[in-house]
């Protein structure tokens, strides 16, 4: 198994698991059988890009945090990266709204 696999396998688990997914529900979701799923999983297999897209719409992620060495602490910085972005953009609709003078 190459270290790429790996880094899959790991990932896959850690957003299935994040998003309280069962493998079955998981499958289910993404229109695959369970087996099919454990075989990722278990690095039997490796789904073609059609099963992949479908994976990272499921789980809600951008196809390359599939492939990410740490992708706890893209979650956890995430957050954070949230806030500073809603409070960046209330300051620029405010600056917006005076400067439109509504």
């Amino acid at each position: 198994m190459t270290n790429i696999q790996r880094l899959f396998i790991a990932n896959l688990r850690f957003y299935r698991t994040q998003r309280n997914l069962s493998q079955l529900a998981l499958s289910e979701k993404i229109g695959i059988s369970p087996n099919y799923l454990n075989a990722v999983e278990n690095g039997k297999n490796f789904p073609s890009p059609e099963v992949l897209e479908r994976m990272t719409q499921v789980l809600h992620i951008l196809p390359y945090q599939l492939f990410l060495e740490s992708p706890a602490l893209l979650s956890e910085n995430w957050s954070d990266e949230k806030e500073r972005l809603l409070d960046l953009k209330q300051k620029l609709c405010a600056v917006i709204d005076e400067e439109l003078g509504t």
